[in-house]
């Protein structure tokens, strides 16, 4: 006999839900500084999510990464993986994301390049001031980070540059093309001067900060 279903069991979610990051890197050296290489390395600020991750908030943070490469012609690869449990927080490359009774923050932490901890920041303005918060996010809301730093590769001695977009959210039923449909209810970018050679300059250009309005 056919089993009715009982009107007050809820629906299957057809959305993503929860916590989600997603990370856009870009490498790229001075050989893609200009002409076709800069380009090449316009990458997009947003991708789709993984429709794998559709489905109801189990308390997990998802996390989605894109790594663009002037090696193999800035063809996106991605990856994604997902964190069991309610951790207080997570580093990915120099932005902290913490969970807070309100929802989210990011903290941009300034004594991290590349690989957290691996390289102290070159800004002058950056010293004694360790890491700073750049946005908050509520239940609902998704922001957008992004800074860029300048590398030096240790087995060849020549620099190279990054820039990290950061995409964070506490979903609710969205859609995969959220980061792509919608706009950031708060965003923050940092750039700093890159340099083809030798340390970032004192005089290096501010920060700026945006935020945009719900």
């Amino acid at each position: 006999m056919a089993r009715h279903r009982n009107r007050r069991t809820p629906h299957a979610s057809t959305g993503i839900c929860g916590l989600v990051v997603q990370l856009l890197t870009t490498e790229w050296t001075t050989e893609s500084r200009g002409g076709a290489g800069a380009r090449l390395r316009k990458t997009p600020l947003a991708l789709v999510l993984p429709e794998t991750w559709l489905g109801s908030d189990d308390g997990t943070l998802r996390i989605h990464h894109v790594y663009f490469s002037e090696r193999n012609q800035f063809q996106p690869r991605e990856g994604s993986r997902i964190r069991s449990g309610r951790s207080p927080f997570e580093e990915v490359e120099g932005f902290r994301v913490e969970r807070t009774e309100a929802g989210v923050r990011v903290l941009l932490d300034h004594g991290r390049r590349g690989l957290p901890g691996a390289h102290a920041w070159s800004w002058e303005r950056a010293r004694g001031q360790p890491s700073e918060e750049l946005l908050s996010v509520a239940p609902g809301e998704w922001g957008r980070a992004v800074y860029n730093e300048r590398l030096s590769y240790w087995d060849t001695g020549h620099w190279g540059y990054c820039k990290h977009v950061l995409n964070v959210g506490l979903l609710r039923e969205a859609s995969p093309e959220v980061f792509l449909a919608t706009e950031p209810e708060h965003e923050a970018v940092r750039e700093f001067l890159p340099r083809p050679s030798g340390p970032a300059s004192v005089g290096a250009s501010p920060a700026r900060i945006a935020t945009a309005a719900p």
